[in-house]
């Protein structure tokens, strides 16, 4: 049997009471078991070999209802938090942030090994810091994918040595470039085609992103010309469609909602006003 099993955990805990208040060895599996909401030591096992995630069990063997929420058992969070700390001082180094913590962390996958007592949690988090807002920005939170490697150990659940290897870091900066670089490409690909749709037109002539666009395409025109027919510009009205941060970021620009497109704005838009 292995030596981490549900089984021989179980009997540690036995083997601790029995020096701890004196009680024969069975007794003490019954107290156990029972406390636990087993009708006695063979329900127990029998549940152990058939059904090893059974609630009861795992909180009896574990602490814990789901191998999930080890990651927040014990001092293991804090241990992982000065972990990442180390792991990531390089990079951190080149932030204009600190006081980083861990925050947004979820628990994609679970693996227990009975034969050394090793559960591997594969996580997702954010490595958030707090921006110095007098230094240029450089970013303040890192987005990483890694696997985390926690011991269970006299009870206690703890972070195994080398117990953090990060599979994926990128950092909101480089997040950042990526975006910028889409929206600049998506913009080069619409210049190219010589034909733009209307989104495409107002996302290169606004600075925003193509879908922000498709929200504004269909705002009211209407025809800035002088009495003679001479046409000057276009005021394009953004007040119906605008909303949310697109909103205000509109009005923090531009200090309106209407806005004066160039004469020659609709030359290369497919469908020409």
């Amino acid at each position: 049997m292995s030596d981490f099993s549900p089984l021989n955990l179980l009997k540690s805990q036995a083997k601790q009471l029995v020096r701890d208040q004196g009680l024969k060895l069975s007794v003490a599996q019954e107290a156990l078991v029972q406390k636990a909401g087993f009708a006695d030591y063979h329900e127990f096992s029998m549940v152990a070999q058939r059904n090893p995630k059974d609630p009861r069990l795992m909180m009896a063997v574990f602490g814990i209802r789901d191998f999930s929420d080890a990651i927040h058992e014990d001092d293991v969070y804090t241990d992982l938090d000065q972990e990442l700390e180390d792991q990531l001082s390089g990079a951190i180094a080149e932030t204009n942030a600190s006081g980083f913590t861990v925050n947004a962390l979820t628990v994609d996958t679970t693996e227990y090994a009975d034969s050394t007592g090793m559960l591997t949690l594969g996580v997702s988090l954010t490595y958030q810091g707090q921006q110095d807002q007098e230094r240029v920005y450089h970013g303040a939170a890192f987005f990483l994918t890694a696997t985390v490697g926690l011991l269970r150990r006299e009870g206690k659940w703890l972070l195994a040595e080398d117990g953090v290897s990060i599979s994926i870091i990128e950092s909101d900066a480089d997040r950042d470039r990526k975006s910028e670089q889409e929206y600049w490409a998506q913009v080069e690909e619409a210049r190219n085609s010589n034909r733009m749709s209307m989104a495409q037109a107002l996302a290169s002539e606004l600075g925003i992103s193509v879908e922000d666009g498709e929200l504004l395409a269909g705002s009211e025109i209407t025809t800035n010309e002088s009495d003679d027919g001479l046409v000057y510009s276009y005021w394009i009205n953004f007040e119906p469609e605008a909303e949310g941060e697109l909103r205000a970021d509109l009005l923090a620009r531009f200090g309106s909602l209407e806005y004066e497109l160039h004469v020659n704005f609709f030359d290369d838009v497919e469908h020409e006003f």
